[in-house]
């Protein structure tokens, strides 16, 4: 796989048209999954933020694009960057690759340079989906993203549904309703100055997978 470079500065071409298809995905998700959102109030409108869900579904981060209010940047397994089509597809949908197995340097350092442009960040915190629907533990990486990129806050958020669409063994399309709830912003600067870094990080991602479970016992 080639040298990935995040790009952070886009044409006005370019935002006309990803605003066009965020509007043509909210209007065709809503008809077909029913899709209920909560909790808008609760985004800030500008500034370095890290987005923190649960992860359902491969449809999950067109979930989240289409209807989180701003751009939205994705963490994506680096095997998808194999594909020459697939990768150009996802990285116009602000995707960079990460490799799962190992600490991944460079997804770190796009990351940060991603939140010090203060934009918005997803990360899926369990690191893989769950197509149970079961919530799983939280990996460490958000809490060191969130003190290598100056203290950025986090908004937890969940999803439910979305692991319905596609059912195994069957492999069928499933048309189930989808919600959507975002939660309260979680200040890390305060956790980050009063504790040393390792512990700083455990209380960052338990505070953050809680916060996911208790939405995500709300909607489901």
């Amino acid at each position: 796989m080639k040298e990935y470079k995040i790009k952070l500065k886009r044409s006005k071409a370019f935002h006309v048209l990803y605003s066009f298809l965020k509007l043509i995905l909210t209007i065709l998700f809503k008809m077909v999954y029913r899709v209920e959102v909560s909790g808008y109030e609760n985004i800030p409108k500008k500034g370095r933020l890290i987005l923190c869900s649960n992860h359902l579904s491969y449809v999950d981060p067109l979930l989240i694009g289409a209807y989180f209010s701003r751009h939205v940047y994705f963490m994506a397994k680096k095997e998808v960057f194999n594909s020459r089509v697939l990768g150009e597809i996802v990285s116009f949908l602000n995707a960079f690759p990460v490799n799962r197995t190992s600490l991944d340097r460079k997804a770190i350092k796009n990351s940060c340079e991603i939140l010090n442009s203060d934009e918005v960040l997803c990360m899926f915190p369990e690191g893989t989906r769950s197509t149970e629907g079961v919530i799983k533990d939280g990996l460490r990486g958000i809490g060191l993203i969130s003190i290598l990129s100056s203290n950025s806050p986090i908004l937890p958020m969940a999803l439910s549904g979305a692991n319905k669409i596609i059912q195994k063994p069957r492999k069928r399309i499933f048309f189930p309703k989808v919600k959507i709830i975002y939660g309260n912003l979680i200040d890390t600067s305060s956790i980050i100055k009063e504790n040393d870094n390792k512990t700083a990080i455990s209380i960052i991602l338990n505070k953050t997978m809680g916060s996911i479970k208790e939405l995500y016992e709300r909607i489901e």
